[in-house]
């Protein structure tokens, strides 16, 4: 009821949704082709930016669904059912998840306008990943991936972790996978003048995979590392960072809305970027690329600024640290 949606990926080899089922890529989306022309890559990214959409997961309403459809403010695309109700029951050809969209127009409108989108027709709704999960951390543990980068440059100058948050909480819900952040989250608000001595531009954390999984011993399954990457400002930056940051009251959180970047904005985050990296990688600051181990050095780097009491073994023992 509040969220309104489910996650579905784009990969080389599947697509689709876990709630749901998978289907080949080479097979799904791709029009009347025969296998091989599936869903292209172009088409797939095009679909993860569609923000402007009437269906729009927990940023839904009826009367903004209705409103956006009729004036066509709709990026959004209608792809074949990836479970069961993608199959037709009689002719293999009309399978829905075969083809690049439906046959006939008028009653994904109707679906569209009045917010009746859901996993139940031979057609589903896809739009921006960000109505449901804005940093792609749900299907990183869903995978049971063991080392994690997440970059968050979503708009949050208060530093209220609003999409973490709610990756957080989903994955608790859905995995019974708790997700614990050592030593707290030290990365604060431009504005915030009591925190300058301990920020940061990370924050490291536990994926506790052992919570839900066992190995084919049955012992707990091996935790995972998250490290939480958020551009900010500390007033260690260099001296052109500072000078924009002072002038732009928004900056590092300036609204995507905006996409005439002039010269100096777009430097000044992308001199932003590369500080933050060289920062939490310990390097010197020189020109990318930077060492070939950076997962590694992240890891070890962010360890050695932890707290004794707060340095996780499960770390200690794998990489050796004595």
């Amino acid at each position: 009821q509040q969220r309104k949606a489910e996650t579905f990926t784009v990969s080389p080899l599947h697509s689709g949704s876990y709630q749901l089922g998978y289907r080949k890529t080479r097979e799904y989306g791709g029009g009347s082709a025969p296998p091989g022309d599936g869903i292209s890559l172009g088409t797939a990214v095009t679909i993860s930016g569609a923000a402007a959409s009437p269906n729009m997961g927990y940023h839904s309403s009826p009367a903004l669904a209705f409103l956006m459809t009729l004036f066509n403010a709709r990026l959004g695309w209608w792809l074949g059912n990836p479970g069961p109700a993608g199959n037709d029951k009689y002719f293999s050809f009309l399978h829905s998840y075969n083809r690049s969209g439906p046959r006939f127009a008028l009653r994904p409108i109707l679906t569209e306008a009045l917010g009746h989108s859901d996993n139940t027709h031979p057609y589903v709704y896809l739009s921006d990943g960000g109505h449901f999960e804005n940093l792609g951390l749900y299907e990183m543990v869903l995978r049971r991936s063991h080392l994690i980068v997440v970059a968050d440059g979503s708009q949050d100058p208060k530093s209220r972790f609003e999409d973490l948050a709610g990756a957080v909480r989903k994955i608790r819900i859905d995995l019974g996978i708790p997700i614990d952040f050592i030593g707290g989250m030290p990365i604060y608000a431009k504005d915030d003048k009591d925190h300058k001595d301990d920020a940061r531009y990370y924050a490291v954390g536990l994926i506790r995979y052992s919570c839900a999984d066992r190995d084919t011993s049955g012992n707990s399954a091996r935790d995972g590392v998250i490290i939480y990457i958020k551009p900010a400002i500390t007033g260690g930056e260099p001296v052109d960072i500072l000078n924009y940051a002072s002038t732009s009251a928004a900056f590092p959180h300036e609204s995507t809305a905006d996409q005439n970047y002039t010269e100096q904005q777009l430097e000044s985050y992308r001199a932003l970027g590369s500080h933050v990296v060289q920062t939490i990688c310990g390097v010197s600051p020189r020109p990318l690329p930077l060492m070939a181990d950076d997962a590694d050095n992240l890891i070890k780097y962010a360890y050695y600024k932890l707290p004794a009491a707060m340095q996780p073994t499960e770390l200690k023992s794998r990489f050796g640290i004595s």
